[in-house]
């Protein structure tokens, strides 16, 4: 996993992602997503997993989608932030 991938995955990610969640990430890592935000990441994926679920089965299709671009951008970064921190 190249420093330019990594960088790319979390560009993509906080362009998704609500400030309250950034700023809590920023209290924990600084300015650098390392290792450190892994089970904040974490908690993030199960929390968009299951609210676009029941978002979805409730009809509310557009925030729905919103929620899996949220886990379709988490996903790779967590699996590249745990390759990048065993590597």
């Amino acid at each position: 996993m190249t420093n330019q991938r990594l960088l790319a995955l979390i560009e993509s990610y906080l362009g998704l992602e609500s400030f309250e969640v950034t700023e809590e990430l920023l209290d924990r890592c600084g300015a650098r997503l390392n290792s450190h935000a892994l089970p904040i990441l974490r908690r993030r994926l199960q929390e968009e997993e299951g609210r676009a679920l029941r978002l979805e089965r409730q009809g509310y299709i557009r925030m729905a989608e919103k929620s899996q671009q949220l886990v379709a951008s988490l996903t790779p970064l967590i699996a590249a932030l745990e390759e990048y921190t065993h590597a």
